[in-house]
């Protein structure tokens, strides 16, 4: 099957990058041909070689030209991951932009919240979703949480029966087992002694970085230091994860944050919030910790003071990691194939 697949932007650190470049090395190797359609892409090692580059400045000018290449007439799928209209299948990876301008505007002082409301982009963002969303625009859609395809049923009147939750997966053993924790240690100039909290993601407002910058500083722990990865290389992952302590991500909004699974997998206790999607397979005090809020801060410290405790971070490793275990990216990939063979046309 010729399958095109549509991303605007490359990050080296993004969730998304890395979860399109597993699923098109998947693909591949199962036989289908595959092509990536993009502004630029810069994946080293990357297996999509067929590369198609359009020239645009911003999230609509790039939705204008992707669909002045009418793909739907030279593949069998055209499979999105921006917001882009008169596609077979598009996934949310990043969730609905409206929803998180509400979250977004709910932990903001007035004058955030109207800043936010009259940037150009974020209106831009939420106009390309409203007809991106609309039942008639796009074929089907694949949610990777129960939360963000029942927010697209009610927000937009998409019907649920073309909705498909896919959650995320993550290469397991590469995080489980495939760790050096002296060597993430080194590379991250972390002393021996310190205890870890790693707040792995870009985005500081969205990933409830102050927050976290609050709580460490009440946990009363001599040795806490908060680490914060928004650049490391994804091949030194692993050891990252296995030099910290513990893991907190007191997101704003994450639809399903694949270093949550990763650090799961790593055996590190996590802590997140509500907001992030990988909460609703989470059971709180078993697997991890789920706090209410972003800025719950007085509970986020008290979690850190007592995750200090060895013993109780080894006592949660094991659960931590038969959770990360149901989510790999051979399941994911099993999932998204079923979904998109079921709205592939033919040939």
């Amino acid at each position: 099957m010729k399958i095109a697949l549509i991303r605007r932007r490359y990050s080296p650190t993004g969730g998304a990058e890395r979860y399109l470049e597993r699923l098109a090395a998947h693909l591949v190797m199962r036989g289908h041909e595959v092509a990536l359609w993009t502004e630029g892409w810069e994946g080293q090692g990357s297996s999509i070689k067929d590369v198609n580059v359009v020239q645009s400045s911003d999230p609509e000018g790039f939705a204008k030209q992707i669909q002045r290449q009418d793909l739907r007439s030279r593949y069998q799928l055209v499979f999105s991951l921006e917001r882009i209209e008169g596609c077979d299948l598009y996934r949310a990876g990043d969730g609905i932009h409206a929803e998180w301008m509400q979250l977004r505007a709910r932990y903001s002082p007035i004058r955030g919240r109207i800043a936010n409301w009259l940037k150009l982009k974020n209106n831009t963002m939420c106009a390309l979703e409203r007809r991106m969303f609309s039942p008639e625009a796009t074929g089907s859609i694949i949610a990777n949480s129960h939360h963000v395809a029942g927010e697209i049923a009610k927000r937009f009147a998409y019907p649920a029966d073309r909705i498909h939750v896919v959650y995320n997966g993550i290469p397991y053993d590469h995080f489980a087992n495939g760790g050096d924790r002296a060597r993430g240690r080194k590379h991250m100039g972390w002393s021996d002694n310190e205890y870890i909290i790693a707040l792995v993601g870009k985005g500081r407002e969205r990933k409830g970085t102050s927050y976290a910058e609050r709580a460490v500083a009440r946990c009363g722990v001599k040795n806490a230091r908060l680490a914060i990865v928004d650049s490391a290389p994804a091949s030194l992952m692993p050891h990252i994860y296995a030099a910290a302590d513990i893991f907190l991500l007191p997101t704003l909004y994450d639809p399903f944050s694949n270093a949550t699974l990763e650090a799961l997998a790593a055996g590190l206790p996590v802590i997140t919030t509500c907001h992030n999607g990988v909460s609703e397979v989470m059971s709180h005090g078993r697997d991890g910790f789920v706090l209410p809020a972003a800025d719950a801060v007085p509970a986020m410290s008290d979690l850190i003071r007592r995750l200090a405790d060895a013993d109780l971070r080894a006592a949660l490793r094991a659960p931590a990691q038969q959770l990360a275990s149901r989510f790999t990216i051979e399941r994911n990939v099993d999932e998204t194939l079923r979904v998109c063979m079921a709205v592939a046309r033919s040939p």
